[in-house]
């Protein structure tokens, strides 16, 4: 998916993850042929939301809903469901009451 997505965007590919690692990161984007023009390894959620708004990004993917409390209202943010957020035997996403209000 990411790869398709990157190799499409028309403007500049951001990437923004938790992960400690530059040299791996980036070396598992080449790997899996991910065009980023510049990517952020950070160690929080906080550090997500403030690239995002110095950089002016508009679209956001992530896979952890935390995220949506950082972003600015002008950024769009799609939640990514995978096996770590979502049960596929109950069909729901995994949330708690700090990320999500219950209606």
């Amino acid at each position: 998916f990411f790869q398709i997505l990157s190799s499409t965007w028309p403007g500049k590919v951001y990437v923004i993850t938790l992960r400690s690692n530059y040299k791996m990161t980036e070396d598992y984007l080449k790997k899996n042929n991910i065009r980023f023009d510049q990517l952020f390894c950070v160690n929080s959620f906080e550090e997500k939301g403030e690239i995002i708004k110095r950089e002016g990004i508009t679209a956001f993917y992530d896979d952890q809903p935390e995220i949506l409390k950082t972003i600015t209202p002008n950024c769009t943010c799609m939640l990514v469901r995978n096996e770590g957020n979502f049960s596929f035997d109950n069909k729901r996403f995994y949330m708690s009451t700090r990320t999500c209000e219950i209606i």
